[in-house]
């Protein structure tokens, strides 16, 4: 399992095995499967590799019904003919059983610019792609990813003959199109962070039509995890399609954007090339990977999803994926709505349910014909509270960067309290953190400043010299009396109303703001938010480990820095020519971050490094934590089949339930 083959993704596929980390073998990545316990059935291989080391033949290529009529008349080509070149289908085995064609199911989001059901929507096409409970990393839209020995490089193989939903080819020209031309060029999105290694940008070398070279700055030992989700995991674009919108591609695509009633050709480009791999669609024209392509926005903003007919993924028989037809997400921004849908069978998946709902959802199981799923949830909080640290108030900036005063409003909230109110005793009143599951907890974590104690936290807020005036009301080193806004944009309105109960009673009144996310993101994006609510998501081992943005800052994304520290990240990210250079600590904290994802997954050094890099967040109590936890809760039609079951981890955010293989029971 070591040697020259170390690093590869191919026709093996990477085990992920506690206390052995990446490792390639050159045995079957069927065996390999077994040997890890798949939580479920559900596996990938390429075609020949599947008949390989199965001895099972793969029969002739079907199709769903929908599109026979339109391959007798020529509208659309023969299946076979679809479908990348044979040897590079993607075989797929569904996590329960082979499906059947056909149906319609529908999902529930809050907001326009939601994802909907994040794990669940299907937008799961990356490079490379993950088993049920990240057990096996497979490769996905890539044929192979060959990591180097020494970590400064990665050679990625496309699947041949592989195209997109409009029928055109997906070539090497699409990745350099999204890094030369896309990412981080002038006002165009910036690339993802985890493109960022070394302080400079990934580095893009084409072969041939198939092939690239990933090139890096530093060691990047996380890359084949990195492009197994979300955004990173997508860096390509049908150039063929979005270059009309480019001005180095198109002379008039400032005329063509303002045709479209835009400001500008960067406008344009940005909205059309929007929603490969999320739901935040708008051209129903954009050529995509997905399972689903998007038809129809009406509206009142549902969105229409109808099957990909060039998608590249058969199951074990042959049978072209996807086996349903078409999917709807439902715009549904009421939760009390979002019940009654499900208890009356209008939605066939849905979440964002909160622990008060679990007895309604169980009463109405049988009348709905539906079961309500509870997985446990891979982190250590339920959501997380923080003050900006570089909020724009300088005197308020001074305060929260004392952590004595971080500490002070962790010990006022009374967790067992929350826990009984909010969450019907269904969590661990504990410290914000990773899961007490994780490889990377250590005991003194879930306990650390979580004891409810208002006489420690006055204390500590004497010793910082805010005294109570008159009113009981403490004061700032200016002379103000100490007032906090705390930002509401994700609509735990409840629960952040108690924790400012708390912290009002410690003589730091406390006013819940409930805004939008596009408010909230403009106020953070200028410093102007105090303290906040926000996910405590991203701290699952292998997803902190590619995307450790609670850790170092900025605490939170570059785009939505919820706990501060933007500047010290563009200064961090620039070798220091842009941006602010962060206190001590947090400079000692980034570069520590740095060595971590340097080091190869499940090493010893990694393990030592990761519990250092967990540790060092908690010690400075960047994110305050209330209850975690807490079951994650789904319901799901009895209807749909290979769907998740409760054995699953919920990671947030990860696209890792393979909608595609879903199927519609008759």
């Amino acid at each position: 399992m070591h040697g020259k083959l170390r690093g590869l993704l191919g026709a093996a596929a990477l085990a992920i095995v506690a206390g052995i980390g990446l490792d390639i073998t050159s045995t079957a990545t069927y065996a390999q499967a077994q040997e890890t316990k798949l939580v479920d059935d559900f596996m990938t291989w390429s075609l020949s590799d599947y008949e390989k080391e199965t001895g099972k033949t793969v029969p002739e290529f079907k199709q769903s019904p929908q599109f026979d009529a339109d391959v007798t008349s020529g509208a659309l080509p023969p299946v076979a003919d679809r479908l990348p070149v044979r040897e590079d289908v993607m075989v797929e085995r569904p996590r329960d059983g082979v499906g059947t064609y056909g149906g319609t199911i529908r999902y529930n989001a809050t907001n326009p610019q939601s994802f909907g059901n994040v794990g669940y929507s299907a937008w799961d096409a990356h490079l490379a792609g993950v088993t049920t409970n990240w057990e096996i990393v497979y490769p996905d839209i890539a044929k192979s990813i060959v990591l180097a020995d020494d970590n400064l490089s990665a050679t990625v193989t496309l699947r041949r003959g592989m195209k997109w939903s409009d029928g055109q080819p997906v070539t090497a020209d699409d990745i350099l199109f999204f890094f030369n031309d896309i990412g981080g060029q002038g006002d165009l999105p910036p690339l993802p962070g985890n493109f960022i290694v070394g302080g400079k940008p990934v580095t893009v070398e084409k072969v041939d039509d198939v092939t690239v070279v990933f090139h890096f700055a530093a060691p990047n030992p996380a890359f084949i995890l990195t492009v197994a989700r979300a955004e990173a995991g997508f860096p390509l674009a049908p150039k063929h399609y979005l270059q009309k919108w480019h001005k180095d591609f198109n002379p008039d695509a400032d005329a063509v954007a303002k045709q479209e009633g835009f400001a500008s050709w960067i406008d344009a480009f940005v909205s059309h090339q929007n929603g490969q791999t999320g739901d935040f669609q708008v051209d129903p024209n954009l050529p995509v990977l997905k399972p689903w392509r998007l038809t129809q926005v009406d509206q009142f903003g549902n969105q229409y999803y109808k099957r990909n007919p060039f998608y590249w993924k058969v199951d074990t028989e042959g049978n072209q994926l996807p086996y349903i037809d078409e999917q709807v997400r439902m715009l549904i921004s009421d939760p009390e709505v979002v019940k009654l849908n499900v208890q009356s069978g209008q939605l066939d998946y849905a979440d964002k349910f909160a622990q008060a709902d679990l007895p309604v959802l169980k009463a109405g199981e049988q009348a709905g014909n539906y079961t309500t799923m509870l997985y446990s949830a891979d982190q250590g909080a339920i959501v997380k509270y923080q003050f900006n640290l570089t909020v724009d108030d300088p005197v308020l900036r001074q305060i929260f960067n004392d952590v004595r005063f971080r500490e002070a409003m962790s010990l006022a909230l009374n967790r067992d309290e929350i826990n009984d109110t909010i969450f019907f005793g269904l969590g661990v009143p504990r410290q914000w953190g990773v899961s007490s599951k994780s490889p990377l907890y250590e005991d003194w974590m879930g306990p650390y400043f979580a004891e409810y104690d208002v006489a420690k936290a006055n204390a500590l807020l004497d010793e910082m010299g805010l005294t109570k005036g008159a009113d009981g009301v403490r004061v700032r080193p200016d002379g103000q009396p100490l007032r906090i806004i705390l930002s509401d944009a994700i609509n735990r309105v409840q629960l952040s109303e108690l924790v400012a109960e708390y912290w009002t009673a410690l003589g730091v009144p406390t006013q819940v703001n409930t805004v939008t996310r596009e408010t909230f993101s403009q106020a953070v994006a200028a410093g102007q938010v105090q303290a906040s609510v926000w996910f405590a998501d991203v701290v699952s081992e292998k997803d902190m480990y590619t995307r450790p943005i609670w850790f170092r800052p900025p605490y939170g994304l570059d785009t939505n820095p919820v706990g501060g520290g933007l500047a010290w990240r563009q200064w961090d990210l620039s070798g220091g020519k842009e941006g602010e250079e962060p206190p001590p600590e947090f400079k000692a904290q980034q570069e520590l971050v740095n060595r971590w994802q340097a080091t190869k997954l499940g090493s010893d050094e990694y393990y030592a490094l990761g519990k250092e890099v967990v540790g060092n967040t908690v010690k400075q109590m960047l994110h305050i934590g209330t209850v975690g936890e807490v079951p994650y809760i789904y319901t799901r039609s009895n209807k749909l089949k290979n769907f998740p079951g409760d054995q699953m981890l919920y990671i947030d955010h990860l696209r890792g339930a393979h909608a595609e293989q879903w199927y519609l029971a008759q």
